[in-house]
């Protein structure tokens, strides 16, 4: 059972491999990428690292290269908000889940038992680690193909709803039809402390619009507003 196990990791592995142009010979440093630091679980083999290196490198590329094209496609608006709304955690999640690393990725026992191959924020460390490993491999003009393939439609549809604080649009909105003005009341917390999930009200003239969940109070105030 284990060894079937190991086959399908390493499966996981080269198709992931093949989808983002890697060789055989670049397979170490995509192994890296996958790597949580909780993998090693305190006892890290001296030839062996974890991500946290490669996502360092990978979010700095991100940027640059994100921050490029909306350079060349836009000529106004609100382009760091645009950036902003595009390498968000949610959106790097959601693509590490697309390419597959969520099911390539090298988790701890307990770090596996805690959910972290379904955490947002895991994944999305794990995405800019892969964009590292990519950079490293493939230098600029990759990780720029990359970023092309993979973002280009989501930097070319945004509109303000997307990028906006929503928050501040629900206020925008409140003052322009004269209801006044938008409270938020935190209305319970839900999990174990290591994975809590806040619940907050949206009132408007002491009416609830709306509930909003998240991994913070500010997050759930947000989901409320949106």
């Amino acid at each position: 059972m284990k060894r079937k196990s190991n086959v399908t990791k390493k499966n996981k592995y080269q198709e992931l491999a093949q989808k983002l142009g890697f060789e055989e010979k670049d397979m170490p440093i995509l192994l890296q990428a996958l790597t949580h630091p909780a993998y090693f679980e305190g006892a890290k083999p001296e030839n062996e690292s974890d991500n946290q290196r490669l996502e360092f490198l990978g979010d700095a590329v991100l940027d640059l290269l994100v921050g490029y094209h909306l350079y060349r496609h836009y000529q106004e608006g609100e382009l760091t908000k645009m950036r902003a709304a595009t390498v968000c955690e949610s959106y790097l999640a959601k693509m590490a889940e697309e390419l597959g690393i969520n099911k390539a990725l090298r988790l701890g026992k307990g770090s596996e038992a805690g959910g972290d191959r379904n955490r947002p924020s895991v994944l999305a460390d794990a995405f800019e680690a892969v964009l590292g490993a990519i950079f490293v491999v493939q230098g600029m003009e990759g990780a720029s193909t990359f970023i092309e393939k993979y973002f280009a439609h989501a930097l070319d549809t945004l509109s303000r709803d997307d990028y906006e604080d929503k928050k501040s649009l629900l206020q925008e909105l409140a003052q322009k039809e004269h209801h006044g003005s938008i409270s938020y009341r935190l209305l319970s917390t839900e999990g174990p402390d290591h994975a809590k999930t806040f619940v907050s009200g949206v009132y408007c003239q002491k009416i609830l619009l709306a509930e909003g969940r998240g991994s913070s109070k500010k997050e759930s105030e947000q989901a409320g507003a949106k």
